[in-house]
């Protein structure tokens, strides 16, 4: 186990990200990094600590831990297929662009969607750039969009990407919604609650919530952006994910946190799931199933509902695994060294794929 040199974590990462908000590049943030379950590093930049921030696609971690503790009491099963449920998920179609640039049906789906296939991206829902599922965005109307219910029922009806299975690519905010709302149907509790009641009172916490309080509300950071020559903040008003109403518990993108809430989450995951899951069922969540790019080479894979690095030629150790979101949330656990590492900031600017998300982390 390498021990973390706090006193240089400390200079690195300050150093950093006191050169991004001058630069004007980051307008404020919060770090946690905890090793053997001890702070070594905690600290707040420009924001407040405990500040709040909307986590995005931080959101389908926790997504998953639910879908893992329905698994657990026998109330679905990952290799069941979705249609099991949701019965419009029987007679799907793989979709194609026209000449004008319309996607339309090309052919049946051989194997349905199966519950773990929407957690490891192997789905095909709404899963490209420029195919498909680009060119269906027009199929949701802000009313579609009222709660998972309402959502569901249009993905039910949407042309896939590809054949489930035999690809994989990153389904932003169908897949993980349409796995909350299996949530919903077999444990009969509204998706905000059960994420309260099993995950989120469980770690000691009310700092993670799809609604959040007036008190909470106050907490809330604005979000952050930079046009090349100076920052800017939007106070983008009581919405958790630009868009989407409050009643829309997004399984993929709707959660609102603390990075100390958020921590103890990942801590959770690090200690083989501690009174919330079991560890057969984190080891799932964190097997490595298909690399991301599709590229056997490539260092990192698709867990569920987490990237999991695959090989010993990235950064962090293999076996480690996290996820990040929009606005430029991450969170990492290295499970050979016993690190997590929580950076929150809401940004425009950079989100998970930004060239800045890894100012934080790297410095570790």
């Amino acid at each position: 186990m390498k021990l973390l040199n706090s006193s240089l974590l400390e200079k690195n990462i300050t150093t950093r990200q006191n050169s991004l908000i001058e630069s004007g590049k980051l307008g404020g943030s919060e770090i946690i990094v905890k090793q053997n379950g001890q702070t070594v590093f905690h600290k707040s930049f420009v924001n407040k600590i405990n500040s709040m921030y909307r986590l995005a696609s931080m959101t389908k971690p926790v997504a998953t831990v639910a879908v893992l503790i329905e698994a657990e009491r026998g109330n679905l099963s990952l290799d069941d297929k979705v249609s099991k449920y949701l019965s419009g998920f029987a007679n799907m179609y793989v979709g194609k662009v026209d000449e004008n640039g319309k996607a339309v049906p090309k052919e049946p789906v051989k194997k349905e969607i199966t519950v773990e296939q929407l957690l490891n991206h192997t789905n095909g829902l709404f899963s490209d750039a420029d195919g498909p599922g680009a060119h269906q965005r027009d199929l949701f109307k802000r009313a579609d969009m009222q709660n998972l219910a309402s959502y569901v029922y249009k993905i039910e009806r949407s042309l896939l990407s590809f054949q489930p299975g035999e690809y994989a690519y990153y389904s932003g905010g169908a897949a993980h919604s349409v796995a909350a709302r299996l949530v919903e149907i077999v444990s009969g509790v509204p998706f905000n609650e059960y994420v309260y009641e099993n995950i989120v009172k469980p770690l000691g916490t009310r700092d993670i919530t799809f609604v959040p309080t007036d008190e909470q509300w106050e907490r809330m950071v604005k979000v952050h952006n930079y046009d090349g020559k100076k920052a800017s903040y939007t106070d983008i008003g009581k919405v958790m994910f630009d868009g989407m109403p409050l009643t829309f518990y997004s399984g993929a993108a709707a959660l609102g946190g603390t990075a100390e809430a958020y921590s103890a989450f990942a801590e959770m995951l690090l200690n083989d799931g501690g009174n919330i899951l079991k560890p057969e069922s984190v080891g799932l969540m964190r097997k490595a199933y298909v690399p991301i790019s599709w590229n056997p080479e490539d260092s990192q894979w698709w867990g569920l509902g987490v990237r999991v690095i695959n090989d010993d030629k990235y950064v962090l150790p293999k076996g480690s695994f996290g996820w990040s979101g929009a606005y430029g949330t991450h969170f990492w656990v290295d499970v050979e060294n016993k690190i997590t590492a929580v950076y929150m900031k809401n940004s425009y600017y950079d989100g998970g794929a930004g060239d800045e998300r890894g100012g934080a982390m790297a410095a570790g």
